[in-house]
């Protein structure tokens, strides 16, 4: 008699899960090393594609709302990174290792609000400014002095913070992000 295998079904979708794509795509690998290489353009096309299908479903009717994007490396998958878009009506708190867009549905338009890197990283670039964008460096003095002003937020009279509405997030074309190299 054999068991029928059942596979694992995804919450969100009619797929499988993100650990059952992973196994069997590990599976049919039988390379015993990876090669590092420029994941840049696969990481950045496929990011374009999600914030498109996002902004494409909705979630919020005709709400104005916010994109977080979360990309982290997966201690169980090694050869795997974990991205997520999460969605809200309110402004997101500023946290490290996030991508935050605002998209406006009135007029069909995308904002740029920040971009922040994981702490552990945070120090090493402080340490190496003239190596990194001006605007992304100041974002991170802001944000390891607890200053949430340049992420669209200001005090209420209560001395607690609260996001600012007249606050003007950057378009696209404002927001270009600018790469030093090092020559030897």
């Amino acid at each position: 008699m054999t068991e029928k295998v059942i596979p694992f079904k995804s919450n969100y979708g009619d797929r499988s899960t993100v650990g059952a794509i992973y196994r069997e795509a590990a599976m049919k690998n039988t390379d015993t090393h990876v090669t590092n290489g420029d994941l840049t353009n696969e990481l950045m096309s496929s990011l374009v594609c999600d914030l498109n299908d996002t902004i494409v479903s909705k979630p919020f009717v005709d709400k104005d709302y916010y994109i977080t994007v979360h990309e982290k490396k997966d201690l169980q998958m090694p050869r795997c990174i974990l991205r997520r878009m999460l969605t809200s009506l309110h402004r997101p708190y500023p946290e490290d290792d996030t991508l935050v867009y605002k998209i406006m549905q009135k007029g069909s338009d995308v904002r740029f609000c920040w971009c922040l890197p994981h702490w552990s990283e945070m120090d090493n670039m402080l340490a190496n400014e003239d190596l990194f964008d001006k605007n992304m460096i100041n974002e991170i003095k802001s944000w390891k002095r607890l200053d949430l002003h340049p992420f669209g937020f200001r005090k209420d009279m209560m001395g607690n913070w609260e996001a600012n509405p007249f606050f003007e997030d950057k378009k696209l074309g404002e927001q270009l992000v600018k790469f030093s190299l090092i020559t030897a």
